[in-house]
């Protein structure tokens, strides 16, 4: 198992902070390894968005979740799998935006969602990386358009 000191973002090595390295660290390889690879997306998207240092990674409700800074606006995203999951992980956003409903619209044919609340990525194999990819700059410039 990567010890939270190993384990950053490609590309630019941005470290976990140790809370949420642990939670990483929790989950089983394969959940983990997709969801490490959904927060390199969450924060490259970020980066491109606002720049660097634009997003606060923290623990919501002992979840992943990572925020752009108040000037930016924005929603908060989660990151979490548990297993009554099964074999798929959840990017989770607050259920009182018009995300998930305006992602259904836009992608409902290739993604899959729940309530008002998740989109779920499959934990192992291909996604539509430029779907998800869309969805988190959404949720990133949610009530700033």
């Amino acid at each position: 198992m990567e010890s939270s000191k190993d384990v950053s973002v490609k590309g630019d090595n941005t470290p976990l902070p140790e809370d949420v390295a642990a939670v990483f660290e929790s989950y089983p390889a394969d959940k983990r390894a997709r969801l490490l690879e959904l927060r390199d997306l969450i924060l490259d998207c970020a980066q491109r968005l606002f720049g660097p240092a634009s997003v606060t990674e923290s623990l919501k409700w002992g979840e992943p979740s990572y925020r752009p800074f108040p000037k930016h606006g924005g929603t908060t995203v989660r990151l979490h799998w548990k297993p009554k999951f099964g074999d798929q992980v959840g990017i989770f956003v607050h259920c009182q935006t018009t995300l998930i409903a305006d992602m259904r619209t836009l992608y409902g044919d290739i993604l899959s969602f729940d309530g008002n609340r998740c989109l779920w990525v499959p934990a192992q194999g291909a996604y539509p990386c430029d779907a998800v990819e869309h969805f988190v700059s959404e949720a990133f410039r949610y009530g700033k358009r």
